[in-house]
């Protein structure tokens, strides 16, 4: 089993656990399932609307806050 963490138009969304083995698999049937998927990922992969399939790059703690005190976050 697979998770799939999915994100809808209206900036709903959820997670999805099931045995579909594949990204490019799961896309398709979240989308009849769910409106408004927009977004959909899976480990380090990930699709999006706008950009199709690709790779997620989380950021690491130092890049976040630095980032954060740009914007003039706390």
């Amino acid at each position: 089993m697979k998770s799939y963490l999915f994100t809808t138009s209206n900036g709903r969304g959820g997670v999805m656990l099931c045995d579909i083995d594949t990204l490019e698999e799961a896309v398709p049937y979240l989308k009849k399932r769910f409106d408004g998927v927009v977004r959909i990922e899976q480990g380090l992969e990930l699709w999006t609307e706008e950009e199709g399939f690709g790779e997620f790059k989380p950021s690491s703690v130092e890049e976040a806050l630095a980032a954060s005190s740009e914007s003039g976050g706390h």
